[in-house]
């Protein structure tokens, strides 16, 4: 288990810090009493991890909880491997977000004039407190406030410098039963959370509903993970259209069902445009925006956007159900998904594609690389498939003339 060991404080900067029995950490403020708390600095709080110092022990150096001068000296959790951006909760209240990894050290301080070596420059992390209240040693931490997405586990850490136990956080999988008109018709592997959005957005995707208005009762059971939803009209969905059970390239074990219909998918008419600048602000949004990724690297995420900002984000263990999530909270919240754009994490494969032409959706973003049969449906569709998106570079497969560089 992740826990505080210490909490120390000083009222000079540059010096070390003192254990203390308990303190206050004040929202957007740091830790009452501690000379660097600062409402005007993102680096309110500084924590390091007793194994750091345990290092510094090993070669023969008298320290201590605090003689780095960090404010939270912690055990149990690999504090240098936190991306920035990750949200950490302390005790019962508390809850801060990662904004710095490590630190310019300066020969000033306290430590460094003792022994000429610092580790708070590569292993210390600094915070702002996004909720304060009072933190003691023994308190637990978690990564975030995710206990329906993620576990955790106290597990072996090997490296070529030898071997530490450490509480490791992992995405939840569960399996989601969808009920139609009283008949079962998939169970899919998800991550337990926002089951009615992917129930519907899944029935959507795969022409068992075409609107808002065809729903009649919608019943979750999150313990037992099943969704029953009623039409108005009780439909035999098996004479309508023919269908046929396959299993997707998702991830999570996706399944999809396929019809005729997909094939003949409406081609998309959009003038929509979108600027490389405003392409690169998206992704690198996207890309800080799922704590549950941060925190676990065991999820994909997908997005909802205009040219200016995300407007629905989901998570899952599967980049399919992710997609289905977000169709699903549009369709229930009346959110217009014409003229907008999607971004996943997940290779752009031709379901994926068939779900997005079917919601008049002209481009389709992706971190990763698309597939062949993707990019010739996303030709066909009449789709603009950018792949590929690291840095300031992308690929754009097809209809590239819906990306703007020059402001035009």
């Amino acid at each position: 288990m992740a826990k505080i060991i210490a909490v120390c404080k000083s009222e000079e900067k540059g010096t070390r810090k003192e254990a203390v029995a308990e303190g206050i950490l004040k929202e957007d403020y740091g830790l009452v009493g501690d000379a660097h708390a600062d409402c005007c600095t993102h680096r309110q709080v500084s924590l390091l991890a007793m194994e750091s110092i345990s290092k510094m022990r090993g070669l023969g150096f008298d320290v201590g909880p605090g003689d780095f001068a960090e404010n939270l000296t912690t055990q149990g959790l690999e504090l240098a491997s936190l991306p920035v951006g990750t949200r950490i909760s302390v005790g019962k209240d508390v809850i801060l977000e990662i904004t710095q990894i490590g630190k310019e050290c300066h020969s000033g301080c306290a430590i460094y004039q003792q022994i000429g070596k610092c580790i708070m420059p590569k292993e210390g992390i600094f915070a702002k407190v996004i909720s304060g209240g009072f933190v003691r040693a023994g308190d637990q931490i978690r990564i975030g406030k995710m206990d329906k997405e993620t576990e955790e586990f106290s597990i072996l850490k090997l490296t070529e410098k030898g071997s530490s136990s450490i509480d490791d956080v992992v995405a939840k999988e569960s399996p989601l039963t969808i009920i139609l008109n009283n008949q079962e018709l998939v169970t899919l592997l998800c991550s337990p959370k926002d089951l009615k959005y992917l129930a519907v957005g899944f029935l959507s995707s795969e022409g068992f509903l075409g609107s808002k208005d065809e729903i009649k009762k919608i019943i979750v059971d999150n313990e037992r993970g099943v969704v029953r939803l009623e039409t108005v009209e009780d439909k035999e969905f098996t004479q309508d259209v023919l269908f046929k059970r396959i299993i997707s390239s998702g991830c999570g074990r996706g399944a999809s069902f396929y019809s005729a219909a997909d094939a003949t998918s409406q081609k998309v008419e959009s003038q929509m445009k979108i600027l490389v600048d405003e392409i690169f602000m998206l992704v690198n949004e996207f890309q800080h925006s799922s704590e549950v990724y941060l925190a676990t690297h065991g999820v994909h995420s997908a997005a909802l956007c205009d040219n200016k900002s995300i407007l629905v984000f989901s998570n899952d263990i599967g980049w399919h159900n992710a997609i289905d999530k977000i169709f699903g909270r549009c369709l229930l919240d009346n959110i217009l998904t014409n003229d907008r754009m999607i971004i996943t994490s997940g290779r752009i494969s031709s379901e994926i594609l068939h779900k997005v032409a079917k919601r008049g959706i002209p481009i389709m973003i992706s971190i990763s690389a698309p597939t062949n049969l993707g990019v010739r449906i996303a030709d066909n569709l009449g789709i603009t498939l950018i792949g590929s998106v690291r840095g300031k570079r992308i690929n754009v497969y097809t209809h590239d003339w819906r990306i703007a560089t020059d402001g035009k």
